[in-house]
């Protein structure tokens, strides 16, 4: 599995290039509206460093070491006032209300319990602040689902553990939050086939 996650690491941001004109107007409406303290839970090699107001000041959550080491690097690159801990989501090394925002873009179908990370990330936020989130979801429509299911096993392996078919939007509204706004919609990816995303904030 280290070899595995070692070569993502190394290609995710060229396989990512290709959608990624298509995915920064939501790192604009999640990055780039946090303020003050923020946690990113899963941050990947760091797509969302550019769209950080320069006020912030953000701790990123990143248990890959191999994800780690590229953020790292990305970090330097751009000057930023930014911190790195490899820990897991599901057990965040905070105390409560310690954060003005947490963001997560496109980490919640990774990881290995999506409603303990959540509940964490409402743990940690300070009352008032807010839950920035841009994910892709189960599709509302049945025979989506039905494909997601058939598709998630070989998907799940080709990506070392991105889950197609989880209900996010569910975990999110579980949660505990005072309010959650959810715009969800499908997302072109240059493929004769769209997936459903969802993009939104909730406040604690």
């Amino acid at each position: 599995m280290s070899l595995s996650k070692r070569l993502f690491a190394a290609g995710y941001d060229l396989l990512n290039s290709g959608v990624e004109g298509r995915v920064v107007p939501f790192r604009r409406r999640t990055a780039g509206l946090a303020r003050g303290d923020v946690l990113e839970v899963g941050g990947g090699t760091g797509a969302n460093l550019p769209f950080y107001p320069p006020e912030t000041i953000v701790t990123f959550i990143e248990p890959d070491p191999y994800m780690a080491k590229r953020l790292r690097g990305h970090i330097l690159n751009q000057r930023r006032q930014a911190s790195i801990v490899q820990q897991v989501g599901e057990s965040l090394p905070f105390a409560d209300a310690s954060f003005d925002t947490v963001v997560t873009t496109l980490v919640l179908c990774m990881v290995h319990d999506a409603d303990a990370v959540v509940r964490e990330v409402r743990r940690v936020l300070k009352p008032g602040g807010a839950f920035l989130f841009y994910e892709h979801v189960i599709s509302p429509r049945p025979r989506g689902q039905w494909w997601q299911h058939k598709l998630n096993p070989i998907w799940k392996c080709l990506t070392t553990g991105c889950n197609l078919d989880r209900d996010l939007t569910g975990s999110i509204q579980r949660a505990g939050f005072t309010t959650v706004e959810v715009e969800q919609f499908d997302l072109s990816v240059g493929l004769p086939i769209t997936i459903p995303n969802i993009v939104g904030a909730a406040k604690a």
